[in-house]
Parts: C-alpha cells; structure tokens; sequence
C-alpha cells in the first residue's frame, strides 16, 4: 500500500496529518451543460445524478496556526453499463464509480496504530513482571493468609530487583525499592504486623484487614507503574511520533490501562477507587 502523504501547511509550514476534512457545498457539473449545486450528485435510489462528474470540496485545517486548506476530495466519474443475462427482462443497468484517491494521511488510523505499538510494548513489560503472581493473592479470603503470601512475593520481587542484596532483611530491601514515603512506611508497619501474628502475639483488626487489601493493590500498582513509566515518557514519543497528540495518546493509554487493570484486580469498590487514582497520576507528560 502506498504511503500516506502529510499535510503541509502553505502558511507556517508545518507538517502534519489532519484530524478530519469538512464537506463544502459541492458543484456538480452534468453531460448538458447544467451546473448544480448540494450533495444531491451521489448515488441515490433514483439514479446517479448527475450522470456524468462529481467534484467533492472538501477543507481542513492547520492545528498551529488554523490556515484553513480546500482540496477537491473525489473526482467521480459516472459510466452507465449493461450486463445482459439469458433472459431479456434481466437487463439492468449498473455504474462504474472511478475515484482519485485523496493521498493524504488521516490522524485516527495514525492514532490507533501509534497506541497499538505503545500498547505492545506495555504489554511486553508486564509479562515480564509476572502479574499471574500478584493476581493469585486475590482468591484469598482470609486476610492473614493474604498478607502472609503477600510478603513472600515481595521479598522474590525484592531479590529479583536486588540481586547482590539478598543477605539483607527485607526491611532494608523495602527501603532500596524507593517506593513513595508512604508506601515504604505502610510496608515496614505490615511486615513488623505480620511477624507479630504469625508469632500469635496479634490479632488482626478489621482496620488492618482494611490496610492490607489497600496496601496489597497499591504495590502492586506501583510497580506496574515502575515498568511502564519509562515506555510513556512524552518526550521520547513525541520524538518517535510526533504527529501525534499526546493528549490524544494519554486518553487511548487510560482506556486501555483502565481495562486491563480492572481484568486483574476484580477486588472491590477499594481497588475500583485505586485504579482510578493511579490512572490519573499515570498521564503522559
């Protein structure tokens, strides 16, 4: 298939795909002479009208500086046919439709192609991370078990991470994952929580079963977040693809995040309210 052309405005220059073309009044002209006016000239239950040529004027328009362009869509060109079967009464009459092609580039198929590679490649990162691990806590009910599993995926996660650190204690390796201040101190408080009640020394309230659902989700966001940081940097694709708009961009990475996510923590309204947050600190920028 032959390549799309860009746009280039005639004003600042500027290079670009346009978003979409605008229909203007077209004129028609007819095998007579008559000059018509309207859309009436495409194909209709009635017939082709006019019989002969269609010219379609179509604008678009610069997205830096707004000059507004007009191109001639589609030339059309009308040719009445016979196909003749055995029998006379199935004469019919048909039309070839002949149409230049309009050459440039149209920004939605630029836009889903760009988010399927960044799409891909998101994808690619989080095979990596394993999710199936983190995803198999949530058929636990009970929230000790939980919590027990929890921790021991996040010290594999610590020394797949930190490989020359593995002698250290997990309280240390937390501390070298550089987690948000928050988070660190959640999972130091936990961990010391967990040692208490395997020890029988504590009882989990209905408060830390609480916690511990939101911490669980929370880490977990955080290093999917680690992964696909570096594979949504705006600058770098802006660099790749820059005709595309990274708000554009950011919207089709939310709304495919958004299912994907919520394929994965089916947990509650809790994990429904946390996805939501992430997505809003994981914009583009």
């Amino acid at each position: 298939m032959k390549k799309k052309e860009k746009l280039k405005c005639p004003l600042c220059s500027i290079k670009f795909i346009p978003r979409t073309f605008y229909p203007e009044e077209a004129n028609f002209t007819s095998s007579d002479g008559k000059s018509l006016s309207g859309f009436n000239g495409y194909i209709s239950s009635n017939g082709v009208k006019p019989s002969e040529v269609i010219l379609g004027s179509w604008i678009t328009y610069c997205p830096n500086c707004n000059y507004i362009m007009k191109f001639v869509k589609e030339i059309v060109k009308k040719e009445k046919i016979q196909s003749q079967s055995v029998v006379a009464k199935d004469i019919k009459e048909k039309y070839n439709n002949y149409y230049f092609g309009f050459p440039f580039e149209d920004y939605s198929h630029y836009l889903t192609e760009v988010t399927e590679k960044v799409r891909v490649n998101i994808e690619n990162s989080l095979k990596e991370l394993d999710l199936n691990i983190w995803e198999s806590m949530y058929e636990l009910n009970d929230t000790f078990k939980l919590l027990v599993r929890f921790y021991a995926n996040l010290e594999n996660y610590c020394n797949s991470q930190l490989a020359n650190e593995k002698d250290v204690t997990l309280h240390n390796k937390i501390k070298m994952l550089k987690l948000s201040p928050e988070l660190e101190n959640t999972l130091i408080e936990l961990n010391d929580m967990r040692n208490q009640t395997i020890q029988g020394a504590y009882e989990l309230t209905s408060e830390d079963k609480e916690k511990v659902n939101n911490t669980v989700v929370n880490f977990t966001l955080s290093i999917i977040e680690k992964h696909i940081k570096p594979l949504i940097n705006g600058k770098k694709l802006k660099a790749k693809y820059n005709y595309v708009d990274l708000r554009d961009l950011n919207s089709e990475i939310r709304i495919f995040l958004n299912t994907y996510l919520n394929g994965i923590f089916n947990h509650g309204k809790s994990a429904n309210n946390q996805i939501k947050t992430f997505l809003q600190q994981i914009l583009i920028n």
